[in-house]
């Protein structure tokens, strides 16, 4: 249908189409790189998100816009590979202050972005794929053993039902919502993809997946988000089986309206609505919510406020 669009706008998506196939190039540069440094350590190295549907070159990959590359070590080498990183010329963002590091590498799931000078994108190093101190904690060692390697790039990638449950739980455990429906096309892509190579199993997987990591919760919104907006396929047994994992009526209906009112782009010549705004800001207090226990989650509040405030009077000083 391109040649029907007209020119100005056909520029425009042309633009994009090229933009897409530079940042995969850039994807598989930096993939290079970092196999280079992690890969002669023998540290297992997973893909994950874009990365991993690019190097499995799988329909969703087509015109991806990757910005960074997140990678998944086992926990007790962490440490290990960030000092095989940096050895190699990565660095931390010199603004992150101790609170940043603490904050990273004592309640997240990764590591604070490391980049290195002359190339175009961050790696996020991670560990898990949820925070360690939040209320689902999936088994990062079963994920790691069960991963599958890929043939001549000397990493590994999430097995099909993990990379659901991943994108999943991305989505509906560690995120607001907001501006997020690439992330539910994205689970789309992956079902339609994966229980069309693989059949019954891959549905199998899921479900003993699911109850595995305990993740039973967002994949259900996934699938069910799913199937209102974009008509995934999930054949009725499985949502027999999904049943077990259905939120209460309380958290469904709030989730639909409120999900519902952000997950769309905003429209680029108009703001944010007064209702959309509300949401947003419950929704973000979820995820927080669901990412740190209560002190946790108090104490980590009063430290933004107290340093938003310390920069506000910072200003008129610099000024």
């Amino acid at each position: 249908m391109l040649e029907s669009v007209p020119l100005c706008a056909r520029q425009h998506l042309l633009g994009a189409e090229t933009e897409a196939r530079y940042l995969r190039q850039m994807t598989l540069y930096e993939l290079a790189s970092v196999a280079k440094v992690l890969h002669p350590i023998g540290i297992p190295c997973l893909l994950l998100k874009g990365a991993a549907y690019i190097a499995q070159e799988l329909p969703i990959a087509d015109g991806r816009n990757p910005r960074d590359l997140d990678l998944m070590v086992p926990r007790p080498r962490l440490q290990e590979a960030e000092q095989a990183l940096r050895s190699h010329g990565w660095m931390f963002d010199a603004k992150l202050t101790d609170y940043d590091q603490h904050y990273y590498r004592a309640w997240s799931h990764e590591l604070p972005p490391l980049r290195r000078p002359g190339h175009a994108f961050e790696v996020d190093l991670h560990h898990t794929i949820l925070p360690p101190i939040g209320r689902l904690k999936p088994d990062a060692t079963r994920l790691i053993a069960d991963s599958i390697e890929m043939p001549g790039l000397r990493f590994r990638v999430l097995r099909p039902a993990d990379q659901v449950l991943h994108a999943a739980a991305h989505l509906f455990q560690d995120s607001d919502c907001v501006g997020k429906l690439r992330d539910l096309v994205d689970i789309d892509g992956l079902v339609r993809h994966f229980s069309a190579t693989q059949g019954e199993r891959f549905w199998q997987d899921l479900g003993e997946s699911a109850s595995l990591h305990g993740l039973g919760r967002p994949l259900w919104y996934a699938l069910a988000f799913g199937c209102a907006w974009l008509d995934t396929p999930v054949p009725p047994p499985v949502w027999d089986e999904m049943r077990a994992h259905r939120p209460p009526a309380t958290s469904r209906w709030p989730m639909s309206v409120l999900a519902g009112r952000v997950l769309p782009p905003i429209h680029p010549d108009a703001e944010a609505g007064a209702v959309e705004r509300v949401a947003a800001s419950i929704l973000e207090f979820r995820a927080l919510w669901l990412r740190m226990p209560p002190w946790t989650l108090a104490y980590h509040g009063a430290s933004k406020l107290l340093r938003s405030m310390r920069e506000a009077q910072a200003k008129p000083d610099a000024a």
